[in-house]
Order: C-alpha cells, then structure tokens, then sequence
C-alpha cells in the first residue's frame, strides 16, 4: 500500500533517490543506512526512497522512507531478483521516482562499493601487480583498503553497484553515462546531485564523463569507511532547509560526512564538484599534460619525485591531482611549474570553483583536493583510453609516453 503523497503527481522540492547495491558483503550495511534514513524520513517537500537488492532473501524492494518508519514498514514493491549493474535496472528505479515523485530537484546516490573510473572489461583488464612483483618506481605511496569487496572468487577491480549473484556485473562509466543522459531527457534538465556513497570515485575521469548530466558531484577520492555517509544528518538539514539549492546541499553534505568521521580514528575525504566549472580544471590538465610530454627527457626524474611524494589510492593506480601538481613545481623546469600552478588555481575550493567544498580526515591525506586521477606505477589499463576523458585530454598521451 502507498504509504505517502505525491502519487499525483504534486512537486516536492527535493526527490532523493537511493540506488542501494545489497547484492553483496554490504547486505547488513544497506540495512542499517535504511534505518538511519528513518530517523528523518521523508516530509511534503522531501521525498526519500530507496531501491535495495539484497543478499540475504534475493529480493529487490522500493520505499519511500518516513520518520519512524524504516525496512519493515516503509516497503512499497517488492519482486525479484534483479542485476545492480545491469543499466536497465537503475534506469527503472529512476523513472518511476520522477514519475511517482515529481520534484524540482533531484538527489541521486549511488550506494556501494566503487573503484573510481575503473572497468574489467575481460579482455582488457589489467589487474595492477603486487607490491612484491612491481619493477617500477617503489616509493612511500599511501594506499587504503577499506569498504572494499571481499567476496570470494570475484576481483576487487570493478566501477559501481556491483552484484554477486551476476558473476560481479557492475555499471561501467558508458552505462552509467548513458542512464544518466536519458534521465535528463525525462525530466527536461541535469540531475542537480549525484551523490556516491562508495570509494574512490571523486576523480577527474568520473567528473568528465558524466559532466553533462549533473550538476554536482559529491564523494570521496579515497575508500570510505564501512559506514559511509551519515545520513541521519544529511537528510536533516535537507528537510529542514529544502529550498536551499543544489550547491548548498552538495557541501552541506560534505561538513556532514567529514563532522561524522571525528574523534573516530579514521582516515577520509569528501568533496564536492561543480560540473559546470569541470572543463576549467580540463584545460589545464591538457596543457599540462602537453609540456610534460615535450619536457620527458630533461623532467623524468621530477615526474617520478613528484608521483612518489603524493598520496596514492588503490593499488597505487590513482593520485591526488593537486599533491601531484605541486611537487611539480621546481625551478629547474619554469615551463612545467607555470603549468602546474595553472591547474592549482584551477582546483582552488570555494565558490565558483570546480571544487566548491572539501573535507578531510588523516595525516595521510594532508594537502589533498578531494579530487584523483589516474596515474598507474607501471602499465596502463587498456580500458582507459575508451574513456571520455582519455580521448579528449592529452593526459592519456602523456601516461603513455612516460610509462612506456
């Protein structure tokens, strides 16, 4: 039975819609993040509701979250099993939320475990080395292993809303791309947040393939810790400030995340980004990209410096971008430094910034932008260059000259 407003069709302020990928190890984490949306729950300006695949029954349900509500009380459909990364399925979900729960605004999150830009594509995959097998640059890389996969017999290497029962299935940056295209056309304009509530996935390829589509992006460059965000607290100040717009909820959800994380001995980051200022930070990139091409020979070594000094996530495949840039900066290389206080600037958090907001936790990731990019210790991944960004940067030339 329909357990709120809005079936005809009356706008809300705000619809959020969580995607929540169960179908996993975070089966019980679903559970528990449900709960905490119940503590807020929906109201006449704020729609909250979920789709959730778990492990546990093979059952996929629908809700619409209300204050003192929660998992058994606020279910709204319930069938079968169904593929989190099957495109279609996520694109179902979407548009019976815009259809049943018109807004003027819309808050999509993407929950589970991520890995960044990354795809497995079978015959393209290259699974980084092991530490003990790596011939190339070895360094006091900072890398995190956290909230990430652990089921057996499946690689760790995968983008977002990944199923187990589907032999891993995930949704690649093409799809989730695509989904979020056609969702734009439903309702006549970009998502205003996208929100991922999963690792690793504040980086520059992400930003890029899914600039035209949304509007702002919030997340963490590193791997979050198993409880993910706090959404108690999010979703409070949501409903209580709805008319607020999509800038101001994207970095109130970042102070929210980072606020829940202190005195608890954690290492994190949350950003939030602004996709219309993305392709500021891209041209900068290129240029960057091209004098580091044309200054191999003679900068090689302050490359390699400058990669060893900044932290490094996953598998040591992704860097900070901003770590990156300024341990660029030498005075034997004016061409090299100008460049990478072009991109610096370019990254500067605040507002009209591509980074509006950023938060962190840790001595390990000091100095850091909330915003990665990938640059691999020895071998690219030949997915990448299918990538948006890969194409149309000159960063993708760059790896490839140097690495080779």
């Amino acid at each position: 039975m329909e357990n709120a407003q809005n079936t005809d069709n009356i706008k809300a302020k705000w619809t959020v819609m969580a995607y929540m990928a169960g179908d996993n190890n975070l089966d019980g984490a679903a559970l528990r993040d449900i709960e905490e949306m119940s503590q807020t729950g929906s109201t006449k300006d704020v729609n909250v509701l979920v789709q959730l695949d778990r492990l546990e029954d093979k059952q996929t349900r629908r809700f619409r979250i209300t204050k003192g509500g929660g998992y058994d009380r606020d279910c709204l459909e319930t069938f079968g099993e169904t593929n989190t990364g099957d495109p279609k399925i996520l694109e179902d979900f979407l548009k019976w939320s815009i259809e049943r729960y018109p807004a003027e605004r819309y808050f999509l999150i993407l929950w589970n475990h991520g890995g960044g830009w990354w795809e497995e594509a079978k015959s393209r995959a290259v699974v980084p080395q092991s530490s003990a097998t790596r011939s190339r640059r070895s360094g006091p890389g900072i890398s995190f292993f956290r909230h990430k996969p652990e089921a057996p017999g499946h690689s760790n290497h995968r983008s977002i809303c990944y199923d187990d029962p589907a032999g891993g299935d995930a949704l690649d940056n093409r799809e989730l791309k695509d989904v979020l295209a056609r969702t734009c056309t439903l309702i006549g304009r970009k998502i205003d947040i996208l929100g991922m509530d999963a690792c690793l996935m504040n980086m520059v390829e992400v930003a890029w393939q899914l600039r035209d589509s949304v509007d702002c992006i919030v997340g963490s460059e590193i791997e979050e810790p198993f409880d993910g965000w706090p959404y108690t607290e999010i979703l409070a100040y949501l409903t209580a400030k709805p008319n607020r717009d999509a800038a101001a909820i994207a970095k109130e959800t970042v102070r929210r995340y980072i606020r829940s994380y202190k005195d608890k001995d954690e290492t994190v980051t949350q950003s939030a980004l602004d996709m219309s200022r993305i392709s500021e930070v891209m041209g900068k990139l290129d240029a960057l990209s091209d004098v580091l091409i044309a200054s191999l020979d003679s900068a090689s070594g302050l490359i390699e410096k400058a990669w060893d000094r900044s932290p490094k996530f996953y598998d040591q495949n992704y860097i900070d971008l901003a770590c990156f840039a300024r341990n660029l900066r030498k005075k034997t290389h004016p061409d090299i430094k100008a460049r990478a206080e072009d991109l610096l600037a370019a990254i500067k958090t605040g507002k009209d910034k591509p980074i509006l907001c950023k938060g962190k936790l840790g001595k390990e990731v000091n100095g850091t932008c909330g915003l990665s990019i990938y640059f691999p210790e020895d071998r690219i991944n030949p997915a990448y260059k299918s990538l948006d960004f890969a194409k149309d940067c000159k960063w993708n030339a760059f790896l490839e000259a140097y690495l080779s």
